[in-house]
């Protein structure tokens, strides 16, 4: 892929062109808005992205970046994807161009000629032999593209090993072919991270049953090997059973943050600035959203999930209800895997070192976020409650069999951190 100045790659949001990328150089590309959008949307509205603003000017390579390579995958996947396609890890114009037909939300990025595919597009029909060899072979071949599944081209964010895959109403598993919305996504357990499946498992079903949306997600067995099936949320049936995309953006593409930069201490997202990113959508439910932003960053805290930055928040442009906090997602704890960073992703007021985070820090985040003095009132009725929550997924989980020691470990962490915040821990 021989990177050629002034190549474009047409963007469209759902079905429709709203603008082109032109590379710029070997590393570099730049967007900006076609006339239409421009004639039926006011300078500064919001239809791509709140980083990426309607206006006449193209936007540079620095300010496009954040929002585009957020579409890509991150670190060893996406350096394996890059070596698979001959192409730089660092050229995000190579790798939309390859792998950007199927992107998180309602995005597609392509070729000239090229038109997105709807939900009636191809799927490869997978054997759980199949299923189990894609599984296999991910730390060679990332989100299952290999030399043997042409016609894969997809892209979703993040470092995990995934498969990104359609499943039918009876269960059968399917690959998208040429940019066919995908459904769900699969991630298999990891030798460095001990049942991660229950771990996430637990931490997605804890934040449904304490009232915070959540993505659906149900451990599964593939040939052996636990695997956690999630639905995608940015995904819809609609008429006739045809998939639908949905817009979405996540936390570091809205604030215009590139995707190495998601942890605070490297310049990425605080909660005080997402807080305020949602005041500034306009959206009826930002009072609402707020207060889930705060939920979601205590659930966090108190299962131990020190990796919570900036990608694992997003924004739903929800075409019923406008635009919206988008249900959690990557609930995971890595407190309890030796070695991980103990460090805050997002810091709780400025308490970085979960180990010193006590009401005063929460009383600290409220004032620089704008919420008041009801915040540890809050705090103390939401520990209370996904505490009680907790004790008793611990029980659901054994009675549905997915269950695991870690489960425990988490529980016994949760029970130390409520104790920090001077409550009292419960026992299951």
């Amino acid at each position: 892929m021989s990177p050629e100045v002034g190549e474009e790659l047409t963007v469209y949001l759902h079905d429709m062109q709203i603008g082109v990328v032109e590379r710029r150089g070997p590393k570099r590309y730049r967007f900006r808005y076609n006339d239409e959008v421009r004639s039926r949307h006011e300078t500064g509205a919001i239809v791509l992205s709140v980083s990426l603003p309607v206006r006449e000017d193209e936007f540079p390579p620095a300010a496009a970046r954040p929002f585009f390579d957020g579409l890509l995958p991150e670190g060893v996947v996406r350096s394996s994807l890059a070596h698979s396609l001959k192409a730089s890890e660092e050229d995000g114009f190579a790798l939309l161009k390859a792998l950007g037909a199927d992107c998180a939300g309602a995005v597609a990025v392509l070729p000239k000629g090229e038109s997105p595919q709807t939900g009636e597009g191809e799927i490869r029909p997978l054997s759980r032999t199949d299923l189990a060899r894609l599984i296999e072979e991910l730390p060679e071949h990332p989100l299952g593209i290999d030399g043997r599944a042409t016609g894969i081209r997809l892209s979703l964010g993040g470092i995990q090993e995934k498969l990104v895959l359609v499943r039918s109403p009876n269960g059968e598993y399917g690959q998208p072919l040429d940019g066919a919305p995908s459904t769900c996504i699969l991630k298999p357990e990891h030798e460095r991270y001990p049942e991660i499946v229950a771990n996430e498992a637990f931490g997605l079903r804890l934040a449904g049953s304490a009232g915070l949306d959540a993505a659906r997600a149900e451990p599964t067995d593939i040939d052996g090997r636990p695997c956690l099936h999630v639905e995608r949320f940015d995904r819809t049936i609609v008429g006739g059973g045809r998939i639908a995309r949905v817009h979405q953006e996540d936390m570091c593409q809205a604030l215009g943050i590139v995707p190495v930069d998601k942890y605070e201490a490297s310049g990425g997202p605080s909660i005080a600035a997402i807080v305020q990113l949602l005041r500034d959508t306009g959206s009826p439910r930002a009072a609402v959203d707020i207060l889930k932003v705060i939920e979601a960053a205590l659930l966090n805290f108190l299962i131990g999930n020190s990796d919570a930055h900036g990608k694992n928040l997003a924004l739903l442009y929800d075409p019923t209800g406008g635009v919206r906090l988008a249900p959690l997602y990557d609930l995971v704890s890595t407190q309890v895997y030796e070695g991980s960073e103990p460090a805050l992703a997002m810091r709780i007021g400025s308490v970085e070192d979960p180990e010193r985070v006590e009401m005063d820090a929460w009383r600290e985040l409220g004032k620089t976020a704008g919420i008041g003095a009801q915040l540890p009132a809050l705090i103390a009725e939401q520990t209370e409650r996904i505490l009680r929550c907790a004790d008793a997924l611990v029980a659901t989980g054994k009675a549905e069999g997915w269950h695991r020691p870690v489960v425990d470990r988490i529980f016994a962490l949760m029970q130390e951190r409520a104790r920090q915040l001077g409550h009292r821990a419960r026992s299951s």
